[in-house]
């Protein structure tokens, strides 16, 4: 998406999940809209391209709509039901008409805000979980998935190492025709290293290796 296509939105009243089913991935009903959202994106973007000087109108809209979906969300409105008064969220977000079709413009508009809602969804679960670590003399915080790497069958598991920042990442994908066990580790600095393990013990076993060594690093005294 266009940087400009992004507006920065103000989640502080962000939707809570017992509010807002829209921002529950088990709900069945958000895995469709996210593709309808997806689709109008799709749509929109090339005639975008085409269309240059029907950019910036573009992007006022779309920063209009957002603007009026986070008002009607903050007040207890969930994004698939407005979806389905299109005509009217954009006729109040833009009084003087709209160029783009209106189920086209929410379409993009949702996409957005329920993208932004996750992450701020996702920073809050980081900070509790950095939260309880801490108050319970943890060295790191489960951020997704089990408590410990040995428990999964697929997925991953993501922790963060509370003092130093690191951030450890088991993965199994049993499916994916490769060695089906990974394992990342993230410094604060960005910088990123990658294992690949067709052996299961193996794999736990650096882990550990890892584990140990983030939290060496960590209280390893600094050279004057």
């Amino acid at each position: 998406m266009p940087p400009a296509l992004r507006p920065s939105i103000d989640i502080a009243s962000a939707m809570s999940r017992s509010r807002h089913p829209e921002t529950d991935m088990t709900d069945s009903g958000i895995g469709a809209a996210r593709v309808r959202w997806r689709a109008a994106e799709e749509h929109l973007f090339p005639m975008l391209v085409a269309d240059p000087s029907g950019y910036q109108r573009a992007v006022v809209e779309l920063r209009a709509v957002v603007d009026e979906l986070r008002v009607r969300s903050a007040a207890g409105a969930d994004l698939l039901a407005l979806e389905r008064v299109a005509a009217e969220v954009v006729a109040a977000a833009c009084p003087e008409g709209a160029r783009l079709p209106a189920d086209l413009l929410m379409g993009v508009a949702c996409g957005m805000l329920d993208r932004e809602v996750l992450v701020e969804h996702a920073r809050r679960r980081q900070e509790q979980a950095v939260a309880d670590a801490r108050a319970a003399g943890r060295a790191w915080a489960t951020i997704e998935g089990p408590d410990s790497p040995g428990d999964l069958v697929e997925g991953r598991r993501i922790a963060l190492h509370v003092e130093s920042g690191t951030l450890l990442t088991a993965a199994v994908d049993p499916w994916s025709g490769e060695p089906p066990f990974a394992l990342s580790d993230v410094t604060p600095a960005g910088e990123t290293v990658t294992r690949t393990f067709t052996d299961r013990a193996e794999w736990l076993a650096e882990h550990e290796r890892c584990r140990a060594s983030v939290e060496a690093r960590a209280t390893r005294p600094v050279a004057p």
